[in-house]
């Protein structure tokens, strides 16, 4: 979860929201792959994620790969977030160690005014070989009082991501497809129709069912199955817009 969405409540989140529920889940299933062929120093891997936020994707990957260990970077950290083992909290990407196994950004190059040139910044903390894997707010046409709310400074498409890529030479797109479809569909006709998407305009990832709720379930449910679809949909060359977008670069030079 994004620090700047606790709405005062400290960094404890009662309930998770389906869609992070649910990307946690399909997108940890994606970057296992290729983390899985990265075997790091006497089988440690470490690895550093921007906008890393209360650490739950982090634990869910640590709670995997028992040796590895995670510079998490993120602006908000305060002493609301605790400890955990092998993580380094750090407010500012150079305070990371060069020679990273691999990078993530997880919706949060879309904050960063010279995105260019953190990508390549981020590549530079990578060892030859290694990966950055990223999710981003996806689609232009539908950024919406959403994006305003939380401060995303753009959304981004296949072909505009492609070309940021292109001018960085060391990084090579190796996976890259739009996934929530279904949630695209929604944000459409709310924009297209000039809808109110936060009446209290006050954004938050704060969701009042727990995780057992039927209706929790029914949604991850949903979202999981758009989730595959996308996936099966990008190996036959179909591309169909979707809420976020998923990318996988591998560090080439």
């Amino acid at each position: 979860m994004d620090l700047r969405e606790r709405d005062g409540e400290g960094s404890g989140v009662k309930n998770r929201h389906p869609w992070e529920l649910s990307r946690t889940k399909k997108v940890s299933e994606v970057f296992e792959k290729y983390i899985d062929k990265l075997h790091g120093e006497s089988g440690k891997r470490t690895y550093v994620n921007v906008g890393a936020g209360d650490l739950y994707f982090d634990r869910r990957l640590l709670e995997k790969y028992t040796k590895d260990s995670v510079y998490a970077v993120d602006l908000e950290y305060d002493a609301s977030v605790p400890d955990y083992p092998r993580t380094v909290k750090c407010h500012y990407l150079e305070e990371v160690p060069d020679k990273m196994d691999y990078g993530i950004m997880m919706d949060s190059l879309e904050y960063m005014p010279e995105d260019e040139a953190y990508v390549k910044a981020l590549g530079d903390k990578v060892k030859r070989g290694g990966y950055l894997f990223f999710t981003l707010p996806a689609i232009p046409s539908v950024y919406s009082e959403y994006d305003y709310i939380v401060k995303n400074l753009k959304r981004y498409d296949i072909k505009s991501f492609e070309k940021m890529i292109a001018s960085i030479p060391e990084l090579k797109i190796v996976d890259c497809h739009y996934f929530y479809h279904i949630l695209f569909l929604i944000r459409y006709v709310q924009v297209r129709m000039r809808l109110r998407i936060d009446k209290k305009r006050k954004t938050t990832s704060h969701w009042k069912y727990s995780e057992k709720s039927p209706i929790t379930r029914l949604i991850v449910r949903i979202l999981d199955m758009d989730f595959t679809i996308s996936r099966w949909l990008s190996r036959v060359g179909l591309n169909l817009p979707g809420l976020s977008m998923l990318v996988v670069c591998r560090k080439v030079k």
